[in-house]
């Protein structure tokens, strides 16, 4: 048996706390790890990282980049059902000090370049509301 096939079969006999103690385990290692990175080779790995999703979306199908976002819209929800009041309190804390940090950075060009991408975001939500509606 091969060694993907030896850990696929251990993590579908780990129960949810055995699945849970080892995914705290392997984020503990990650963080060790990193910890000892230099910042160029934190950088190289996020440019490598950043080509290979690029690559992975070029790729894709419109069908399969559709259902990709299907799934992670789903995954997202679920995250966010799972939250406290406190919880969804401190993401919204944390979504509106990161935009402050991004439109105090903005150059001109840029901040109407978001808006522009927020107006036509709000178009597209909207005509996606009308076209419910009509149904």
């Amino acid at each position: 048996m091969q060694a993907r096939e030896r850990i696929a079969a251990k993590r579908a006999a780990a129960t949810s706390e055995e699945a849970e103690r080892q995914r705290i385990l392997a984020r503990e290692r990650s963080v060790a790890r990193r910890a000892t990175l230099t910042q160029e080779v934190v950088e190289q790995q996020r440019t490598l990282a950043r080509e290979r999703s690029a690559t992975r979306r070029a790729l894709l199908t419109p069908e399969g980049a559709q259902q990709q976002r299907a799934t992670i819209r789903e995954i997202n929800a679920a995250r966010r059902a799972a939250l406290t009041p406190k919880e969804v309190e401190q993401q919204r804390s944390l979504a509106v000090d990161r935009s402050m940090a991004k439109r105090v950075t903005a150059t001109l060009i840029e901040a109407e370049e978001q808006r522009v991408l927020a107006r036509e975001r709000t178009a597209t939500r909207r005509a996606a509301r009308v076209s419910e509606e009509a149904k």
